[in-house]
């Protein structure tokens, strides 16, 4: 139970991730010169930060903590000045989501990193951030990560966080990603009730518990691992849908003819978050771009000039920092971020298997692809009656941008995937979640219209079946949402703290873990060289099949200690399903300590994201 009750390093992140929250709320006020709703003030925020310090960490190895301190001096100001602070019922706002939402955060308190990418790529990024102050080089000091040159936008908000708790905040892009999320919620809590045009107004306490429920368990594209981690599908997801209300909100203002100066700043910055959050955000908000300058063009012949400049308009500040970072990468890196297959590789041949896969993906994932079509009929219907009003815009950038990044994504199938990967569709449901949040703000103004047009109101009962929902959801749930507690993860910790006695006395490590898939050596890898207590420049070598030579080999090649994972029978003295550290000392090999795995889990449902069996499973 002890895994369940954050430790302090936990919550002074957390601490990190609230002040950082107000600081980008404030940020993105005094932008748009406090015309701009908490929730959406926080997305514009964050991509204005990650515009100013992505610019300076390309032109300059000075500290980022120089441009951190500034956006958060503007932060403070947009909190603080009259004329730019949130008013009492936008906190009030604030609030109510944040109250309904306690029993998730106590549920996520002590959220420890998890999942492959999070270990190869996301926290080592966060980390070299942190440690060093600048962004990672081919020839700058090693950064220990698969892709250090992927896009920075979420470790960028995790330097943020981290530099205000005055610590390396491990639990930051998991904090920042639900945070997201709750914002998401107040927006659909403002849209449930019909209160998007008046921030002076407050949701209900009912509307707010929905809002949670629409922005989590309900939002069909949700997928609590990937949603609750550190994993960007959250971030992108959001942002997403954020830029899709804001493009639709500037669309339907100069269509009737009237002044989106607000909108267009917002959605500005909002594409600058989405666009250098992972390499495939590019192709969403690209996507969102071409879908509204064609929407542009259904306009009213006297607004398409002006709406259509607005939007080439709002999308610079995306495109600059995204041919910026590109720029970087190709100038600092040979490889440092996915790439596609030479041309003569593209596989073509492939093309009928890819398209068998991907059908095979929408089948196995009915619901999502359903909603999407109800979505779609939806748009068909309300453009017939009302025309290119703001539901209806919303809905048609739902499909735009879907159609967009389907495409994009059979691209990848086709020009990077290679082999199995592609002809497999990998991921294809993950990705197309990134859309979730949209659908969920198009069925949300599709419904809500429907409903008001018949007098259908959100009643007592039905605000109190959202509020005890909510307040239970996490509890009920909580195997489900806490997948750090999967039990070869928790056997990972437990490992990475058993390797520290000997990398205290020798920095190169061998990691014995018979029958891995190279899952676990990742895990430990990132958390032996990231976790207190920090090895950075621990040298690891993983050894994945085990031989009655192994040993003496490795003390061939002058390693001193071992880490075994799982002692097969008959292996070095070690009870078998037992782990153990090994020294040679002498000229032989003997365990320093031996031990067996705690037998309860607190999630026993099998996860298979870490390999198994090298823990004893």
């Amino acid at each position: 139970m002890e895994l369940l009750i954050p430790s302090w390093g936990e919550l002074v992140g957390w601490g990190g991730v609230f002040v950082a929250t107000l600081l980008f709320v404030g940020f993105g006020r005094l932008v748009a010169a406090g015309r701009a709703a908490p929730e959406t003030a926080l997305v514009a925020g964050w991509g204005g930060a990650c515009v100013v310090l992505t610019f300076w960490g390309i032109a300059s190895m000075a500290s980022l903590l120089i441009p951190a301190a500034l956006v958060m001096l503007l932060g403070v100001a947009g909190c603080l000045l009259p004329r730019l602070a949130p008013q009492p019922p936008a906190w009030r706002g604030m609030g109510r989501v944040l109250a309904v939402s306690l029993p998730l955060l106590a549920v996520m308190a002590s959220a420890r990193p998890s999942l492959p990418d999070t270990f190869l790529n996301l926290l080592p990024n966060a980390v070299y951030l942190y440690d060093h102050g600048f962004f990672p080089a081919d020839d700058r000091a090693p950064s220990y990560s698969f892709l250090p040159g992927a896009p920075y936008n979420m470790q960028l908000a995790g330097f943020v966080i981290s530099a205000i708790a005055r610590r390396l905040a491990l639990n930051a892009m998991i904090g920042f990603n639900i945070v997201l999320q709750l914002a998401l919620a107040l927006l659909l809590a403002r849209l449930v009730s019909g209160l998007e045009e008046e921030e002076a107004a407050v949701p209900s306490w009912g509307a707010a518990a929905l809002g949670v429920l629409l922005a989590t368990l309900l939002n069909p594209g949700f997928v609590a691992r990937y949603h609750f981690s550190a994993y960007s599908e959250a971030s992108v997801s959001v942002v997403t849908a954020f830029a899709g209300w804001l493009a639709a909100g500037a669309l339907a203002r100069l269509g009737a003819g009237r002044e989106a100066r607000r909108e267009l700043v917002l959605l500005a910055l909002t594409l600058a978050a989405l666009v250098n959050i992972k390499q495939d955000s590019v192709a969403l908000a690209a996507g969102l771009v071409a879908s509204s300058l064609v929407l542009a063009l259904l306009l009213k012949p006297a607004a398409r000039g002006r709406a259509i400049a607005a939007v080439l308009l709002a999308a610079v500040p995306a495109a600059a920092l995204y041919l910026a970072w590109r720029g970087y990468v190709l100038g600092h890196f040979a490889v440092g971020e996915l790439k596609l297959l030479p041309v003569g590789q593209w596989q073509f041949h492939l093309v009928p298997v890819i398209l068998r896969s991907m059908a095979a993906v929408i089948v196995e994932k009915a619901w999502f692809f359903l909603v999407a079509a109800l979505v779609l009929a939806g748009l068909v219907r309300r453009w017939r009656r009302h025309g290119l009003d703001r539901a209806t815009l919303v809905a048609a950038l739902f499909a735009g941008v879907g159609l967009c990044y389907n495409a994009a994504i059979f691209f990848t199938y086709i020009a990077h995937f290679d082999g199995t990967m592609g002809a497999s569709a990998h991921s294809y449901f993950r990705y197309n979640t990134h859309l979730g949040p949209l659908l969920t703000v198009s069925l949300v103004l599709l419904l809500r219209e429907a409903a008001w047009a018949r007098g259908w109101t959100l009643v007592g009962a039905m605000r109190t079946t959202a509020i005890v929902t909510t307040l239970a959801s996490p509890v009920v749930f909580f195997p489900y949402l806490r997948f750090d507690l999967d039990a070869p993860q928790q056997r990972a910790w437990l490992l990475a703290a058993a390797a520290a006695p000997a990398l205290d006395r020798d920095r190169r490590l061998a990691l014995l873990l018979p029958g891995d898939n190279e899952s676990l050596a990742t895990m430990l890898d990132a958390l032996i060289r990231f976790t207190p207590p920090r090895h950075l420049d621990a040298e690891l070598l993983p050894v994945e099949r085990l031989a009655p030579d192994t040993l003496e080999r490795l003390a061939a090649r002058g390693y001193r200690f071992a880490l075994l994972s799982c002692a097969p029978p008959g292996f070095a003295g070690v009870p078998p399903a037992h782990a153990a550290l090994l020294e040679r000392e002498n000229g032989e090999w003997r365990a320093v300590s031996v031990w067996s795995y705690p037998v309860g889990h607190l999630l026993l449902r099998p996860s298979h994201v870490v390999a198994e069996a090298p823990v004893c499973l």
